[in-house]
């Protein structure tokens, strides 16, 4: 069974986002791209702990959706129909990772 643990920070907030960073893998060529300030939505996937990473900004906040026990294909999946919703909502990621994998 998979799991989803979302994470959040306020870009403005250095401590904040320092936290949220240290978490992510590569996190610093994250912040990087994060320090632009603008709308970014992107995806990693680690295949060692089959966890998918979703990391959507609106270029004020930040989250990463992370979703632990899927294969790559599944993670390709979701990601099909979460680019359709990209946003800051934790509710509308489970919905979408609950549709694609219960199919």
């Amino acid at each position: 069974m998979y799991a989803i643990v979302t994470t959040t920070a306020r870009l403005t907030d250095p401590a904040e986002l320092a936290s949220f960073l240290a978490a992510i893998p590569n996190g610093a060529n994250l912040a990087a791209v994060l320090a632009a300030d603008k709308p970014i939505s992107t995806r990693a996937y680690e295949d060692q702990s089959q966890t998918a990473r979703f990391v959507e900004s609106d270029g004020t906040r930040v989250m990463c959706f992370s979703i632990a026990a899927v294969t790559i294909d599944q993670a390709e999946m979701i990601e099909s129909v979460w680019e359709r919703v990209c946003g800051l909502n934790e509710e509308d990621f489970r919905r979408v990772c609950a549709e694609v994998l219960r199919a």
